[in-house]
């Protein structure tokens, strides 16, 4: 029976891993292991499955921990941009950077830095 990779995978494939890849799992129908999608960027990290939540909950500590608009911007940046001319998404990225510049959160990391304490973020 002749088919396609489903999931929108024909266009999601090759836009997130190398070509030459995507073109390989595309038209052999080849799998990879959990290893060969972290080599080629599929995949972010490896962990057996009693590890994930202790990562994700690193991970989201961490996110948490940062300046809650930089987070929101860093992610329509890069989220935004891929469906943009690179030179759009870095005019966006500048765009963004502008509208932090002038920030409770943006004067409140400077402040923090210089007194060596923690920042308290707003969201403003």
């Amino acid at each position: 029976m002749a088919s396609l990779a489903g999931l929108n995978g024909t266009q999601c494939l090759p836009r997130a891993i190398p070509q030459a890849v995507a073109m390989k799992m595309l038209l052999t129908g080849e799998m990879i292991d959990a290893q060969e999608a972290l080599r080629v960027g599929l995949v972010s990290d490896v962990v057996e499955p009693e590890g994930l939540m202790d990562l994700a909950g690193k991970y989201a500590t961490r996110i948490a921990g940062n300046a809650p608009l930089s987070v929101k911007a860093a992610k329509q940046a890069a989220v935004m941009g891929l469906d943009m001319p690179l030179d759009h998404g870095i005019a966006f990225s500048h765009l963004l950077w502008g509208a932090l510049r002038d920030t409770e959160d943006r004067k409140e990391g400077f402040q923090a830095f210089s007194e060596k304490r923690a920042p308290e973020w707003k969201g403003r």
